[in-house]
């Protein structure tokens, strides 16, 4: 049975608690795997439709889908030092890796 996402492991940490902004984020950071599933499970819907969106093909999509997820993974450590929820800064991230491969008319 899989783990359930709670509120307090999307949002950001009160400053000056002295551990990293956020709770998914900081424990991918930490190589677990399990929260990189939770983290990918919460958003997955989401960053999918800004990859679509962005590239208007789903075989592009999936593609950014990927690049994005492997970024995530990789930099988790950085991500965690960001503003805002973890949910915004997961689909800042595909919003950005989509970005340089925008293929709609705007």
């Amino acid at each position: 049975m899989g783990h359930t996402v709670t509120a307090a492991e999307t949002q950001p940490h009160a400053p000056g608690d002295g551990v990293g902004g956020h709770l998914l984020l900081e424990r991918v950071a930490a190589g677990d795997a399990l929260a990189f599933g939770n983290l990918y499970d919460a958003v997955v819907v989401e960053t999918y439709a800004i990859c679509l969106h962005n590239l208007a093909n789903p075989s592009a999509a999936d593609k950014a889908m990927v690049r994005t997820w492997i970024f995530i993974w990789s930099h988790a450590a950085a991500l965690n030092d960001q503003s805002g929820s973890t949910q915004s800064i997961v689909l800042s991230t595909a919003w950005a890796v989509t970005s340089q491969h925008h293929t709609r008319p705007l």
